[in-house]
């Protein structure tokens, strides 16, 4: 089955603002992305009938209705919870917090929150169900959601998420079949092109 997750769109925040489960605005142009991936999605996937789900947050929703009206709402694809951390300033959380998360990144919540450990059992506890469909899945979802299912999936350790972060209003494509995982694209943008 074809696994596509779709980054949201650029939310309309301050530069370096921890906003994880923290419902914020896109930005003024972010349909003119909806209309680029539901063209790539025709054009690109033009015999596949997908199945649309997308995290609650406005920022997903939004994108997701615009590409897919019948896409269905999860919570479980919701972004890591950040905790005390949400709606801060990454610059104004102390270094010290970061650095007890960075020293232990797939176990560790210092902000009270969930951990990456936590986050891949709640979104995997839920895909697991969508992967024994075998049906072709869009995730409309988010950056921290997206890394934690490529590492999961693709047999990546956990602590190695961090190296790949897709970009807004990008996708990403992988092939699922019994006991396998194959990446075919990652936070591409080739929609755009």
């Amino acid at each position: 089955m074809k696994l596509l997750l779709i980054r949201h769109p650029k939310p309309d925040v301050p530069l370096g603002l921890c906003y994880g489960q923290t419902d914020v605005p896109l930005v003024e142009d972010w349909f003119a992305d909806a209309k680029a991936i539901s063209s790539c999605l025709a054009t690109q996937y033009a015999d596949v009938q997908w199945q649309f789900f997308h995290s609650p947050l406005s920022r997903t929703a939004l994108l997701a209705k615009a590409i897919a009206p019948h896409s269905d709402a999860v919570d479980a694809i919701k972004e890591i919870d950040f905790g005390e951390w949400e709606s801060r300033l990454w610059q104004d959380i102390p270094k010290a917090e970061i650095d007890q998360w960075g020293a232990d990144l797939a176990h560790a919540a210092p902000y009270d929150g969930e951990s990456l450990t936590a986050l891949t059992k709640r979104v995997m506890g839920w895909l697991e169900g969508v992967i024994a469909t075998d049906q072709d899945t869009v995730l409309v979802t988010h950056s921290g959601v997206i890394k934690v299912l490529v590492a999961e999936l693709c047999g990546i350790p956990l602590t190695h998420c961090h190296c790949f972060n897709p970009s807004y209003s990008t996708i990403t494509e992988l092939e699922l079949g019994p006991g396998y995982a194959v990446l075919q694209r990652l936070g591409a943008g080739d929609w755009a092109k």
